[in-house]
């Protein structure tokens, strides 16, 4: 494939086809998802580069979606006190399959919160408005998932590499591998290796992390190894071990690749909890930073938040630690306490090799960074979210990430669909990501500034960002901007007087930071704490494809590559429920309808109702 100037020159299509357990196959013009109901999703031959495709089947998808669980073990209502340790006994003593349901009312949790530490259990309210766990005390989330702080075994050492799509890993030894279990592969960071020869740089640690063996290049993953993945045993055969997904990037001896598996602290192994899930209920004031927040998931696999309002929060308003095809959906994420970087102002993540999971249908507003991927794991997927209106307490006027795979390295193989945000980056503080697909979006160039927030964007505005190190990203039938689209002008909330002079499609590739200036793509830049110079490889490692923007007004399409019909999704079998009697897909950049191109998201339909008809349009000029 020629891509010209629009796509990594020399670009080419890969052949390498596997099986997965859900029969999907990775190849050229392959299949990328699957859904036990449908079979896989198809991908025109040739759409994509397939050295950028992986198995997106995500959350209990594969496994026919969120259990519905009738039996009710017990009813507890407020004691009008601290109502911890009634909740906590009812969880710890229920039946496998059952649920504990609290009525509507005002519960008051202190101390660790609440977990759920058991499989097959669920925490239900009477609905999000009904039922609120409100926090007390500082340091911890409201409710957890799983094993709280886990740590890992020994580790085990494959003697033979795991190419991108192999199912089967060949190692030392077996220190006693079962059926079912949940284990993580990782290897060492390759940042010593050439950008431009064979192979590859894969990790890039930003500038904050130059030591290998400083602190900071273990706080989401082992220590110096960012690149890993969150696994399923299915079988085993002597010392070779089969897994129900595949493995998203290769796994290398020379990198040290090896597998280590779930312990408590003691150095032993535990068993994952399984298929519990947090349902139709409110919580506030979780505290803890980046180990807390208010709903935190710890290496749990097939478990799910569903229909949960979520503010207040210090740390993640939901995060995923280390889990395996769990599902967050229909949910209202909203408003931290402190909109700051440094842990406390996050909306939603993903960290510690977290693979295959689903963020879908969920509402994300007001925080800092609205999505986080922190050495995630591959094959998880941001769909049909809206997100909006990142920003930082002590700096307004500047743009943040609206979405994308950030803030740490290792991030890979993450897919984000029909999602709307102001924009979408990869911010690259500590590290990069690589290899993501954004796919039918909509990314608008403005934050909406809902009420009470008052936002100006008059600095760093863009539609699309990828910053330094944001290598391999793949953009296909996504719409940037907006029809009527204001440039703003005047004062912004420190006084500054600014004045956006034109809107442009890409930045200028020698001043990616031209005053005045608005981009729909700025790719390759760093942010205004480094130094402001280009990173050539992240513009010809970008691949565009079938994107509308409403500067040019056209669909811009890679010249070298002839295949120009979009499938309708990259996950999905079929249209999703939510959707009702709304078209979908909901993104289409290749109608020459202005009304067909972007219709109804779920999500922003639900947030316009909470924030009136005042507030159904972005900030315009102040």
């Amino acid at each position: 494939m020629n891509c010209g100037a629009y796509c990594p020159a020399g670009s080419e299509v890969v052949t390498a086809t596997t099986k997965s357990r859900c029969s999907t196959t990775r190849a050229a013009g392959g299949l990328t998802g699957g859904n036990p109901d449908g079979g896989p999703v198809v991908v025109p031959d040739g759409l994509i580069p397939s050295d950028r495709l992986t198995v997106w089947n995500p959350g209990l998808n594969a496994v026919g979606g969120i259990p519905s669980r009738t039996t009710i073990y017990k009813t507890l209502s407020p004691s009008g006190g601290d109502d911890t340790s009634a909740i906590q006994n009812a969880l710890d003593s229920c039946p496998e399959n059952q649920v504990v349901q609290l009525s509507a009312g005002n519960f008051t949790v202190s101390g660790q919160g609440l977990e759920i530490t058991k499989s097959n259990v669920v925490l239900r309210g009477s609905g999000p408005t009904q039922t609120i766990l409100s926090k007390t005390g500082q340091n911890f989330p409201v409710v957890i998932i799983g094993q709280r702080f886990y740590s890992y075994t020994a580790a085990v050492n494959l003697t033979a590499d795991a190419p991108a799509g192999a199912t089967i890993v060949t190692v030392a030894r077996d220190p006693g591998f079962k059926v079912g279990e949940i284990v993580f592969i990782d290897q060492v960071s390759d940042e010593t290796r050439s950008d431009t020869t064979a192979p590859l740089r894969r990790v890039y640690w930003g500038v904050n992390a130059t030591d290998p063996n400083g602190q900071e290049r273990g706080w989401f993953c082992e220590q110096n190894r960012p690149l890993g993945q969150t696994l399923e045993i299915t079988a085993i055969s002597g010392t070779q071990i089969s897994f129900s997904t595949p493995m998203h990037v290769p796994f290398e001896t020379v990198l040290q690749a090896h597998i280590v598996r779930l312990s408590d602290g003691s150095g032993a192994q535990v068993d994952a909890v399984k298929y519990s899930g947090i349902e139709d209920l409110a919580v506030v004031n979780g505290d803890g930073g980046d180990g807390g927040g208010n709903i935190h998931l710890f290496a749990t696999a097939y478990s799910w938040v569903k229909n949960v309002e979520s503010s207040g929060s210090l740390g993640h308003s939901c995060n995923l630690e280390g889990t395996f095809r769990c599902e967050v959906r229909d949910s209202y994420f909203h408003t931290t306490r402190s909109p700051n970087p440094g842990g406390n102002g996050y909306g939603i993540g993903l960290n510690r090799y977290a693979s295959d999971n689903l963020y879908e249908n969920n509402i994300v507003w007001n925080f800092n960074k609205l999505t986080i991927a922190r050495a995630s794991g591959g094959g998880n997927v941001f769909g049909y979210n809206y997100l909006q209106d990142g920003y930082g307490a002590d700096y307004r006027s500047f743009v943040e990430v609206g979405a994308g795979p950030n803030h740490y390295a290792g991030a890979h193989m993450e897919l984000f669909e029909g999602n709307e945000s102001f924009n979408f980056d990869t911010e690259a503080q500590w590290g990069n990501s690589i290899y993501g697909t954004a796919f039918r979006n909509h990314w608008t160039g403005l934050r909406r500034s809902a009420a009470p927030l008052k936002l100006v964007d008059s600095s760093n505005r863009r539609a699309v960002g990828v910053q330094v190190g944001g290598w391999w990203f793949s953009f296909v039938g996504n719409v940037l901007g907006f029809a009527g689209m204001p440039l703003l002008s005047g004062q912004d909330p420190s006084g500054n007087t600014f004045v956006q002079k034109r809107f442009v499609t890409q930045s200028p590739v020698d001043n990616l930071n031209e005053s005045g200036l608005v981009p729909m793509w700025k790719l390759g830049y760093e942010s205004t704490k480094w130094p402001k110079k280009a990173d050539p490889l992240v513009l010809s490692r970008t691949y565009r494809h079938g994107n509308f923007d409403f500067v040019s007004k056209t669909v811009v399409w890679d010249p070298g590559n002839p295949v120009r019909t979009l499938p309708d999704s990259l996950y999905l079998m079929s249209k999703p429920a939510f959707f009702g009697a709304n078209p979908w897909p909901w993104v289409n950049p290749t109608t020459r309808s202005e009304h067909e191109r972007l219709g109804v998201l779920p999500a922003k339909a639900r947030f316009d109702v909470i924030h009136g008809a005042a507030e159904n349009t972005p900030q315009r000029t102040p």
